[in-house]
């Protein structure tokens, strides 16, 4: 694969831009396209990325069935600060989000890379070196194959502080998922497994899982057939269930669905508390999680539509 890097002078850390949800901040969204010939480009984040007040924009772009990542600044003339491309002619570039995974401010980019049909991605994760005024792709300990989705936790007790969670496909069975995932920790330049995987799967390991939904998911009546519902990728808290006591946060797959380990207990699991009227809003529902099982939960979002 090749990367080129840019150089930027260094200045102070700034916080990303996107302030409002977890849901708006770090998941994929499409801000703009503009196609040419043979090249179809998508702005698909803007935020504050290196340690400046400056906004960048994350560009992704397929030309000739080979896909490209860049960093951007804004302006009338803008400049390249990074890209970096699929290495194949059949390549595409997808599930691209923002999110501070070692809580020092400035968000880390983190993207899916197919290989024609493949039943795995790779997955690519680039930040700021302030050390090296330059972006960086860090490397994980140990090599990551098949990577079908990832989420981004938060770790409890710790302010800031993230987990990437990644699911893989199974080496002997490809439509087959390793189950939990791998939780991963970005520490210095590398991403280091800590957890997760059916390796430290215990016979007593107990928590919730479910998916989150929206509906109505489309305007105007429902034909025969259709279903008035559809997966609702976000971010949800669990707390407590005695209080308001925050225990973990995190966000959901692609698909909506979600898994997440927890000790037995009574807790409250919904959407981040909201001031004001916003939708969608989503319901908050109470489980029960019991040793060694893993309490199934739909969370359901009003989209507003009638």
């Amino acid at each position: 694969m090749r990367l080129m890097r840019f150089q930027l002078p260094l200045a102070m850390i700034a916080m990303c831009v996107a302030t409002l949800s977890a849901a708006a901040s770090v998941e994929q969204t499409v801000k703009g396209s503009r196609s040419g010939l043979g090249r179809t480009q998508r702005v698909v984040a803007t935020g504050r990325l290196t340690s400046t007040r400056e906004l960048q924009q994350v560009v992704t772009a397929q030309t000739r069935g080979t896909a490209e990542l860049a960093i951007k600044t804004l302006g009338s003339r803008p400049r390249i600060l990074w890209q970096m491309d699929g290495g194949d002619p059949e390549s595409r570039v997808d599930s691209v989000r923002l999110a501070d995974l070692d809580g020092d401010g400035l968000p880390e980019i983190l993207s899916l890379w197919w290989k024609g049909s493949s039943v795995g991605a790779a997955l690519r994760v680039v930040h700021w070196d302030t050390r090296q005024a330059s972006f960086v792709e860090l490397q994980f300990e140990s090599e990551v194959n098949r990577v079908q989705s990832y989420r981004v936790v938060r770790v409890p007790g710790r302010r800031a502080s993230s987990r990437l969670v990644v699911e893989t496909r199974s080496g002997s069975n490809a439509r087959r998922s390793t189950g939990s995932g791998d939780e991963y920790e970005l520490r210095g330049s590398n991403l280091i497994r800590v957890g997760g995987g059916r390796d430290v799967t215990t016979q007593g390991e107990s928590g919730i899982e479910g998916q989150a939904v929206i509906s109505p998911a489309r305007p105007g009546p429902l034909r025969e057939g259709m279903s008035g519902k559809a997966p609702y990728k976000t971010t949800l808290v669990v707390w407590h269930a005695d209080g308001n006591r925050e225990v973990t946060r995190f966000e959901t797959g692609a698909d909506g669905r979600f898994r997440v380990a927890l000790p037995p207990g009574t807790y409250r699991v919904g959407p981040p508390p909201q001031t004001g009227r916003f939708l969608p809003r989503g319901s908050e529902e109470t489980v029960t999680v019991v040793p060694g099982t893993f309490v199934r939960v739909t969370i359901t979002f009003d989209s507003g539509m009638r």
